[in-house]
């Protein structure tokens, strides 16, 4: 672990993605497998006259906690009713002990932070981040065959992009949301789709300023961050998409899925085929209660630092994620129960028949409003 990552990503966490103030208190809660990234916050908040609040889940304590068949350990409310900030580090780094408890206790490993959590966090008006770059850990790394150095790295360069200027890349693409109807998807793989859009309606995951209710989360942010997310209407989407970018999930009985391919008609999806790893997203299909495959948003990624990193690859500039809103069938543990997310990076997009993104870029307006 380098030293310096974990001073720079603590100050970029308490400083553009906090905005702690002298005399605050902020509340770090990090599994044991994360304490060097926890330590460099402690001492990062103490150097800013911040009153740093240390909890740390032992990992061998948290599983030996569940051998007397007690319910699994998640964030006491109590924490969130302090205020100020939070900055939570993901864990257990050896998440596959999880793997053989009941299916909604895995479900409470995940997502750690429950309803009592998040009321107690909007009550005291509390400012919480995650950071992604504790998840990122050896065991992690094998599971979904990647160098766990490079992945490490590309996270904390991510994780250091000014979220001023993820919001600065954000307002030109949503300058032109407020009214838009229709927006089409194109790339030379095949990919053409066509959806009907909400005006006005997307939402913003770039940190820093309240963009009310375009804010993604009101309690949590991520770091790193950088994502729109433009909201589909049910039932519009037509055509084909093709994804050119993994799909990773730790959790999932195949960690990465590849070359989803998928056809579209009236919003219904017709037909699909993996090149590797669609058990997940037919496990999904199959528990769908309504009709499978309905596209609930595109998502397009703002952060120029990530390439191809796991789990916040959807982040890349340029990238957009078709998401789907399914069923979940028993075992399933992701954070959002019922979401599938597909990639394609260097795609066309228009929007109501003008050129919005080329290649995954902004496309300036005509009349240069961006």
């Amino acid at each position: 672990m380098n030293p310096t990552s974990e001073s720079a990503v603590a100050r970029a966490t308490l400083g553009a993605y906090l905005r702690v103030r002298a005399g605050e208190a902020v509340t770090v809660e990090a599994w044991s497998s994360a304490l060097d990234w926890a330590r460099a916050l402690v001492l990062e908040a103490r150097r800013r006259d911040v009153e740093p609040i240390l909890v740390v889940e032992d990992e061998d304590g948290f599983f030996r906690s569940l051998e007397g068949g007690g319910p699994v350990p998640t964030a006491p409310a109590t924490l969130a009713r302090l205020g100020g900030a939070y900055v939570y580090l993901s864990g257990p780094e050896a998440f596959p002990r999880a793997f053989g408890l009941e299916p909604e206790e895995r479900r409470a490993v995940v997502a750690r932070h429950g309803p009592a959590w998040r009321a107690a966090a909007r009550g005291s008006g509390l400012r919480a981040v995650a950071l992604a770059v504790a998840g990122v850990g050896p065991t992690a790394a094998a599971r979904f065959g990647v160098g766990v150095d490079a992945w490490r790295e590309e996270v904390v360069r991510a994780s250091l992009v000014p979220p001023a200027r993820l919001r600065a890349t954000a307002g030109r693409l949503v300058r032109r949301l407020a009214r838009a109807r229709r927006l089409t998807v194109r790339h030379a793989n095949g990919t053409r789709l066509e959806l009907a859009v909400r005006p006005g309606r997307w939402l913003e995951e770039a940190a820093g300023e309240d963009r009310g209710r375009h804010r993604f989360d009101p309690v949590w942010s991520s770091v790193p961050t950088g994502r729109l997310t433009v909201p589909v209407a049910p039932g519009s989407a037509n055509g084909r998409w093709e994804a050119n970018r993994p799909h990773y999930d730790r959790w999932g009985e195949s960690p990465v899925g590849d070359g989803g391919r998928f056809r579209f008609a009236d919003g219904r999806l017709e037909e699909y085929a993996f090149d590797r790893g669609g058990e997940e997203f037919a496990s999904l299909s199959a528990a769908s209660r309504r009709a499978p495959g309905i596209v609930r948003a595109l998502t397009v990624g703002l952060n120029p630092a990530v390439v191809r990193a796991p789990e916040v690859g959807d982040l890349s500039l340029g990238r957009l994620g078709l998401c789907f809103q399914l069923g979940r069938p028993p075992g399933r543990t992701g954070l959002l129960p019922g979401e599938f997310v597909s990639a394609l990076h260097g795609a066309e997009v228009d929007l109501d028949g003008r050129p919005w993104l080329s290649d995954g870029q902004a496309v300036r307006a005509r009349g240069g409003s961006g």
